[in-house]
């Protein structure tokens, strides 16, 4: 009953103060504090603050997902501090059971939420987001284009946030299989809404590469894909979609010369200094490196530059997962092992990092309160 005698205003500006975890005690503390932090403005405010903490200290969290066996279906979740030892910071011990299992894929994370998706070959599309922070999982509703609606189809995912309208939103970019001619369909998912709607100015008329990757960079999500027709050709481009101010909008990025015609299930884009994107280029048989290439100022092609050629390592091919702060690429090399390589120096650091090689994910984490009004 004291709590009861504080100002609000008092209390709210101490529970800005404190991580989500600190909140989450909180909550039990009485049905008056409950009250007041279990609203939308409280919640977005504290969000809104601990990621610009987030953005301006040194030393960001990672979150790192790692399966350890093939026979155990179970994930594991771990965060990191970017820092010079890839310092350990904790382990998410609470992970729900639809988080948990192996045959969830993670589309990518952002603000502290992760959105990951299950059984994209069948009629069971689960799609879910995920606060690890405090445990709160969403499973999102069926999306319109299913198998049952349309039949067959390909399609790519893409997970970001609209900051003018405060909204978490989930795309997906839908070839449809079942008509001689390309035919897309694009759906976006708002957590404000809690539904999906379709875009009228759909995409224009694209290959698109199934489970491909996709990075969130300046209000916008991004995937590579491939346009053109058998009679005039085919060129990768970098596909964008503006998330921002509740009107989503394409827009087209082209890419460096030598990447624009090569097989694009080789190529892997992801964000650059939470400023600009970069492209994996994997080598396949008969190449003698893999590249990464980085657009250093964003929308410009002309500042395409080739950061790194990657021979093997160890007889491998190492898989890049993304960047650090310091500008050093997150690799999985053979065995399964995260390591961490310098672009100038050619370096390689050991993280202390394992697990089954193809199952690993690395992406930029901050505490939040997300969910937890819903």
């Amino acid at each position: 009953m004291e709590a009861a005698y504080l100002p609000p205003e008092i209390l709210l500006d101490i529970f800005h103060r404190l991580p989500a975890k600190s909140i989450l005690a909180c909550v039990c503390v009485s049905k008056y504090w409950l009250s007041l932090i279990k609203t939308h403005d409280f919640i977005a405010s504290h969000s809104n603050q601990q990621s610009a903490i987030s953005s301006s200290n040194p030393h960001p969290l990672f979150l790192i997902r790692l399966c350890f066996s093939f026979r155990a279906r179970e994930n594991h979740y771990f965060l990191r501090r970017d820092d010079r030892e890839f310092t350990h910071y904790a382990e998410v011990k609470t992970i729900p059971p639809i988080v948990n299992d192996r045959s969830f894929s993670v589309v990518g994370s952002c603000r502290g939420l992760v959105c990951l998706m299950h059984n994209l070959y069948t009629s069971n599309y689960t799609i879910a987001l995920w606060n690890p922070a405090i445990g709160k999982t969403i499973t999102l509703p069926k999306p319109g284009v299913t198998f049952e609606t349309h039949g067959g189809f390909e399609s790519l995912l893409g997970f970001g946030f609209d900051s003018s309208t405060r909204d978490y939103k989930v795309v997906r970019v839908v070839r449809l299989l079942e008509c001689e001619e390309i035919a897309i369909e694009v759906e976006v998912f708002s957590l404000n809404a809690g539904s999906w709607k379709r875009i009228t100015s759909a995409a224009p008329q694209y290959n698109i590469v199934e489970r491909g990757s996709q990075a969130f960079v300046n209000g916008s999500v991004h995937w590579v894909a491939r346009r053109g027709n058998n009679n005039e050709g085919y060129r990768n481009v970098i596909l964008g979609l503006d998330l921002q101010g509740g009107e989503e909008r394409f827009r087209e990025l082209e890419l460096p010369e030598s990447l624009k015609y090569e097989c694009p299930m080789y190529l892997t884009v992801c964000g650059y200094k939470e400023s600009t994107i970069a492209v994996f280029k994997r080598r396949y048989l008969g190449e003698p490196a893999s590249q990464i290439w980085v657009m250093e100022e964003y929308g410009a092609v002309k500042s395409w530059v080739r950061m790194l050629i990657i021979e093997t390592y160890d007889g491998e091919v190492p898989r890049a997962l993304g960047f650090r702060g310091n500008g050093e690429v997150l690799f999985e090399i053979a065995g399964g092992e995260i390591v961490s390589g310098d672009p100038e120096s050619f370096e390689v650091s050991e993280l202390g990092l394992w697990g089954v090689a193809g199952y690993s994910f690395v992406g930029s984490f901050v505490e939040t309160l997300d969910l937890l009004d819903r």
